[in-house]
C-alpha cells in the first residue's frame, strides 16, 4: 500500500461498537489479538502442492520454509471497521520481511532493496516492523556490500520522524547462509568466516587477529546502526560431508559479541543453549552448479506476477523440504540393518544450525 495515497489509513466512518458481536462482546482482547495474529500471518500462495505452484528443487531460494511463494491474506482487514482498527497494522508486526543478497524467487518485488520496500509502507506500518531476515551470500557480508542495506533508512525510534523519512526500528534480525553463499562452495573450498575481518576469511585465518582500523569495517561490527536490534540469530548451512568444518565454526562463534553501544557495554552475546543443529534433503550439489548464471545473481528486476520457475508438469512434486533435528548417532547406524534408510542417490543432506544472539551488558 503506497503510504502517499493513503497517508493515515483512519475510516472515515464512525466504527460500530459492533456490541451485538460475539467477537467484541464475548471474547477478551487478547483473545480477539491471537485471532488476528493467526489469520495476517503469511502462508504458502497454494495449498494443493501441485508441480505449478511450487518451486525447483534445484532453485537456490528452494528450502524449509521456501517452497513456493507466499502471501498474506487480508480478506479479516475488510469484514467491519472496528476490526480493521484493531488489527490493520499486525501485518509488518507479525511477519518477517525477507530480503535476499542475492539469488532471490523472480517474483519477488524489491528483493535486495529494503529502501525502496519500506517506502512502500505508512510511517505507521513501519513502525511496527519487528523481524528483519537477510538471505545473504559470503561475500554479501564481507565485501562492504553491508552498509549499503542501510543507506537512506533511518534505524532506531529515538527522535522525532521527519516528514519524508523512512525509519524502521526492528528487534530481530535473521542471517541465512546456505551452502550456495559460501566463498567458492561449487569447487568445495573449506568453510570459513570470521565477522570482525574484512574481506574474505578463509578457514586457515578464522580466529587470527587483525588491526583495529581494520576490524571496523568488518560486518560484525555494524550492529551499532541499528541500536533498536534484542535479538540476532545465523542460521548456518553446508552439505553434511563438511559438518566438522561447521561444528568448528561453531565453537568460535559461541565467542563472537556483536557491539550495539560498546561506549554503554551493550552487546549481541551468543547464548550457547540456544544452538539448534538440523538436516533436510534437497537437491544434489551438481544441480544446483546447473543453475543459469542470471539466476545466480538473482532477479531484482522481474516484478510479480512473472512466471516463476516451477516444477514441470511432467515431474513428480518434489517432498516438502523440512527441518529435521539433527542426531548424531543416525551418521553411525546407516546401511544394512541399521534400521534407518539408505540415503536417496539423487538428493543431497544439508546440515544446519542455528544460534541466537541477545541483547546485553558485557565487558
Amino acid at each position: 500500500m503506497d503510504s502517499k495515497s493513503f497517508p493515515n489509513l483512519v475510516p472515515s466512518l464512525r466504527v460500530d461498537p459492533q456490541t451485538s458481536c460475539p467477537l467484541f462482546s464475548v471474547l477478551p482482547a487478547e483473545i480477539r489479538n491471537l485471532i488476528y495474529k493467526f489469520s495476517l500471518e503469511s502462508e504458502d500462495a497454494s495449498t494443493d502442492h501441485s508441480p505449478r505452484s511450487l518451486y525447483r528443487r534445484n532453485a537456490f531460494y528452494y528450502r524449509p520454509g521456501h517452497k513456493q511463494p507466499k502471501r498474506i491474506q487480508t480478506a479479516l482487514l475488510q469484514t467491519c471497521q472496528k476490526i480493521y482498527a484493531e488489527a490493520s497494522l499486525l501485518p509488518p508486526a507479525v511477519n518477517e520481511h525477507t530480503f535476499w543478497f542475492y539469488r532471490a524467487p523472480p517474483h519477488v518485488k524489491d528483493a535486495s532493496s529494503p529502501l525502496d520496500y519500506f517506502r512502500k509502507m505508512t510511517p505507521q506500518q513501519r513502525a511496527q516492523v519487528q523481524h528483519l531476515h537477510f538471505f545473504t551470500q559470503q561475500f554479501f557480508l564481507e565485501d562492504n556490500c553491508w552498509s549499503d542495506v542501510w543507506k537512506g533508512l533511518k534505524m532506531g525510534n529515538g527522535g522525532r520522524s521527519l516528514r519524508g523519512e523512512c525509519r524502521i526500528a526492528p528487534k530481530k534480525m535473521t542471517i541465512t547462509l546456505r551452502h550456495t553463499d559460501w566463498w567458492f562452495w561449487e569447487h568445495n573450498d573449506p568453510l570459513g568466516i570470521d565477522p570482525f575481518r574484512p574481506g574474505r576469511t578463509r578457514a586457515a585465518d578464522m580466529g587470527k587477529a587483525v588491526c583495529q582500523h581494520a576490524e571496523r569495517r568488518a560486518w560484525g561490527n555494524q550492529f551499532v546502526s541499528i541500536l533498536s536490534l534484542e535479538e540476532l540469530v545465523i542460521e548456518f548451512e553446508t552439505v553434511m560431508r563438511k559438518r566438522d568444518q561447521l561444528d568448528a565454526i561453531i565453537q568460535q562463534a559461541i565467542h563472537w559479541k556483536f557491539p550495539i553501544q560498546p561506549d554503554k557495554s551493550s552487546y549481541l552475546v551468543a547464548d550457547p543453549g540456544s544452538k539448534r543443529a538440523y538436516t533436510w534433503i534437497g537437491a544434489k550439489e551438481v544441480e544446483l552448479k546447473r543453475q543459469r548464471p542470471a539466476a545466480a545473481q538473482g532477479a531484482d528486476n522481474i516484478h510479480a506476477g512473472s512466471e516463476f520457475p516451477s516444477v514441470p508438469e511432467q515431474e513428480p512434486v518434489p517432498a516438502v523440504p523440512v527441518l529435521k533435528l539433527f542426531d548424531p548417532q543416525s551418521t553411525l547406524r546407516t546401511g544394512c540393518g541399521s534400521g534407518r534408510p539408505e540415503p536417496d542417490p539423487n538428493t543431497e543432506e544439508f546440515y544446519v544450525v542455528f544460534l541466537k544472539w541477545r541483547k546485553q551488558l558485557a565487558n
